[in-house]
């Protein structure tokens, strides 16, 4: 049998030699994999199948089967190389291992007759069993499985399904059965592979996506990307010459080496690519083979190479043969809807202009779904600019995806195109085409701080759209609910995103459906409402899951948030969890990915790591910029979260030149833009600012600026910022002269202020504060921080520990070890003598 490569073992006697250089097997079972060998070795049964195409470790898994335990006396062992074996030449192998000859070794009777004789139990392992077996040798097979009484276990690994009567044994419990997607690694065992292999952490998602669990794949690409990148793909190819490519029909592997330039291929396609009748039988028989063929719907209709080998086989075709292969299947996949596929196989023909012709039939609402927005801007760089503007429904989709990539000088000049097509030929287009330019260009006002400009533009559009346009009108409700947020309109911003909810969901639309939640998200946590945003946030996880998690951007976008309540019930862990996850679901999305590092920023600030926390900025920086968002998208959330870092530091000679820096960026045009991706931006750079003041002893600054502070975020209805405030000025109270060294400024809890404010925190009310004594934490008792007293009141009060995290918005973990603190600082062990005793010292009245 030709040597199985895979990532679980190799033999540690010889190395495998695959033509193009000698890889040095690693040590066995890299990858023990435990739960398939307790499925196989979970009871006694009479067949147990393992059917997959070469390379999925097959082989090594009975192996391991083996070492543990195979209940039976005797193991015969028969390895097939896939090779059709007759019964006479396959009974004298089996009576040959046996020792116990029957009487006639060749005659499948006589060795029948000999095991159902036979008091000894037998396992028999037929490796590698070839796809075309030989009748007779399938008979006999089936009629032991089924008829005979023969104490005989049998082991099968094959790369296509035997014609035996499976579903019998299925229903009489006698049959375990895995394929390719359960001896596939699963992704968690892909990463485990790589983190085992090579200290690049770059490769996980790549290799995931080229290899889906093919184990042989992943291990050859890593063992040799490790020193040279292309080696893999070369050490691939050798690995397929070898496994696959030699056991094809050279008619076989021409289609095969087609094939793999085709993003997708059905029945029907490849009758219109190769018209030979022997082509078509060809085809046929290569889908029935399992050769790393990929279903790509329910039906079975659909299909594609396994990208791992479709890369490895492509480079055979002559040019002229792949260009019309391209060509003719790009119209094909249009015409059938997958539109994606045709524009990437025109563009790889070399017609542009038939990539063109296909974006333009796009509607604006593709944007939204999978990773379609990355997808158009990198169709963007292939394609000629001038092709770009020749059709207002390609100008209107170009326009929409820059002004959702923060590209805002590339939307503007792109806006400013759709007038070239007016007026329209008749007055209900010219109406239509006028109000869809004035929604992008109010957008694009809007993005740009001018808030007065995109109310109008957008505003004046609104009675002039119809139905059919619903990503427009989506784009234009979510520009003025994010105005009326940064301007404390908030009743006015929730019907409106209740409104395009409505929509949205008698549309059928999922996607915006999601978008406009996460919107009404954004504004729960800006008013304070955090357990009404984490219930929908919740719920919307779910409608993504039930869908199939086919949306990275929109589950991306909840998790980021999912992430900020994480972190404002002081649950950094969680919050860094879900904020990687984030990441590493959109590394290429501008919002997600400022998000999700300045969050990070924020997690390791609080832990003293702040080394680490401004590389994390430093990151996010060099990712805009790489991928042209605008200054205005940006820079006001990365100079906030930089002063919040240098406040972190102490670092007060640094702070005050940037909050004074900082002060007069507000007052700029782009601070305008900021604050309609942050609303609460320009109140956050005044607490901090205040707490700069603080720091170099300017109380009586701080005090005044925080006020004045307290009475904008009232205005706005910033209820969640407005309880930070509150705090931050009790604590300027408490020290007047600076910020206490040993204290970590209270204030800075919950900084990570992007795309929303901060949510409600326990307040600690004026009423609340007229309760504790002045000068109550002098003595011989450390103080009691904010949050611990906040802790105290609500024990006072008879709460239990659930009671006081769903009070204060704090996990109940926290609050028991908000109570220890207590207990410690007051000398006590129990919550009843700490309330007693922060009376008795007059902590509490």
């Amino acid at each position: 049998m030709s040597q199985s490569l895979s990532a679980l073992e190799l033999p540690d006697c010889q190395s495998v030699s695959l033509g193009v250089r000698e890889v040095c097997p690693s040590p066995a079972r890299l990858l023990p994999r435990s739960h398939l060998v307790a499925r196989l070795l979970e009871r006694p049964r009479r067949l147990r199948l393992l059917c997959a195409p070469f390379g999925y470790g097959k082989s090594t898994l009975i192996k391991q089967c083996q070492l543990q335990d195979l209940p039976a006396q005797r193991t015969v062992r028969l390895d097939l190389a896939g090779q059709a074996l007759s019964l006479p030449r396959f009974c004298a192998r089996i009576a040959e291992q046996l020792g116990c000859l029957p009487q006639r070794p060749d005659s499948g009777a006589a060795l029948l007759d000999f095991l159902e004789g036979s008091t000894n139990a037998l396992t028999l392992i037929l490796d590698d069993y070839p796809a075309r077996g030989d009748a007779g040798l399938n008979a006999w097979i089936d009629h032991l499985l089924l008829h005979s009484s023969a104490r005989v276990e049998l082991w099968v690994s094959c790369r296509q399904r035997p014609t035996w009567n499976l579903p019998r044994l299925l229903l009489d419990g006698e049959l375990v059965e895995l394929d390719s997607r359960e001896l596939g690694f699963s992704r968690q065992e892909s990463d485990a592979l790589v983190s085992l292999l090579t200290p690049d952490a770059a490769i996980h998602e790549s290799l995931w996506q080229q290899t889906q669990g093919w184990c042989a794949g992943a291990r050859l690409l890593l063992t040799v990307q490790t020193a040279d990148a292309q080696g893999g793909t070369k050490m691939l190819r050798a690995y397929l010459e070898h496994e696959l490519l030699s056991h094809l029909s050279e008619n076989q592997s021409r289609l095969l080496h087609g094939l793999a330039h085709l993003p997708r291929f059905c029945a029907t396609l490849c009758a219109e690519l190769w018209e030979d009748p022997d082509d078509r039988s060809a085809i046929a028989t290569l889908l029935q083979s399992q050769t790393f063929f990929q279903a790509l719907d329910n039906l079975g209709q659909w299909h594609r190479l396994l990208p791992a080998v479709a890369q490895a086989l492509q480079g055979k075709l002559a040019a002229s043969e792949l260009k019309r292969l391209r060509l003719c299947a790009c119209r094909q996949l249009h015409g059938a809807g997958f539109i994606e596929d045709a524009i990437d196989l025109a563009l790889s023909a070399g017609h542009p202009e038939v990539a063109v012709n296909f974006l333009a039939s796009l509607n604006p609402s593709w944007l939204l779904a999978g990773r379609n927005l990355q997808q158009l801007l990198a169709w963007r760089r292939q394609l000629p600019g001038n092709l770009q503007n020749v059709d207002p429904q390609l100008v209107v989709l170009n326009a929409s995806a820059l002004l959702m990539s923060a590209r805002l000088d590339e939307a503007r000049a792109c806006v400013a195109n759709l007038r070239r097509f007016l007026p329209q030929p008749d007055a209900a287009s010219n109406r239509r085409l006028l109000a869809i330019w004035q929604v992008l260009q109010g957008t694009l006002y809007g993005l740009l701080g001018h808030c007065a400009l995109a109310r109008e533009y957008c505003q004046t559009a609104l009675e002039h759209l119809g139905d059919d346009e619903p990503h427009v009108s989506f784009l234009y409700t979510v520009v003025l609910a994010r105005l009326a947020m940064s301007s404390g309109e908030t009743v006015e911003a929730q019907q409106g995103l209740m409104f395009a909810l409505e929509q949205a969901r008698r549309q059928g639309s999922l996607i915006r459906e999601v978008q406009v939640n996460c919107q009404r998200i954004c504004l729960m946590i800006l008013c304070g409402e955090s357990a009404l945003a984490t219930y929908l946030l919740q719920e919307n996880l779910a409608l993504l899951q039930a869908d199939g998690n086919r949306h990275p951007m929109l589950l991306a976008r909840l998790l980021v948030l999912q992430g900020k309540l994480h972190l404002q019930r002081s649950e950094p862990e969680l919050g860094e969890a879900v904020l990687r996850q984030a990441l590493a679901l959109q590394s290429d999305h501008w919002q997600v990915v400022l998000a999700a590092l300045t969050g990070l920023a924020e997690i390791y600030a609080g832990r003293g790591e702040l080394k680490q926390a401004f590389a994390f900025l430093q990151d996010a920086e060099r990712r805009m910029h790489c991928a042209n968002v605008q200054e205005c998208g940006y820079r006001g959330v990365l100079n906030l979260q930089t002063l919040s870092l240098l406040v972190h530091q102490r670092n007060w000679k640094q702070a005050l030149p940037m909050a004074q820096l900082f002060e007069q960026y507000l007052r700029g045009s782009s601070a305008r833009s900021s604050s309609l991706q942050v609303p609460s931006l320009p109140v956050h750079s005044q607490l901090l600012l205040a707490l700069v003041e603080q720091g170099i002893g300017q109380t009586g600054e701080a005090s005044r600026r925080l006020q004045a502070a307290l009475r904008e975020c009232r205005r706005l209805n910033f209820h969640g910022l407005e309880a930070k405030l509150l705090r931050t000025l009790e604590n300027l109270g408490k020290h007047p002269g600076q910020t206490p060294a040993h204290a970590r400024p209270a204030a800075l809890t919950g900084t990570f202020n992007l795309l929303v404010s901060e949510a409600r925190t326990p307040r600690i009310s004026l009423a609340m504060a007229s309760r504790l004594k002045p000068g109550a934490s002098a003595g011989k008792h450390e103080a009691l921080s904010t949050r611990e007293t906040a802790v105290l009141e609500l024990l006072a009060e008879g709460l239990s520990n659930r009671e006081i995290s769903e009070r204060l918005y704090i996990s109940t973990n926290t609050v028991k070890a908000h109570i220890k603190h207590i207990n410690s600082k007051l000398g006590v062990t129990r919550r009843a003598q700490a309330v007693m005793r922060a009376k008795t010292i007059g902590l509490l009245r």
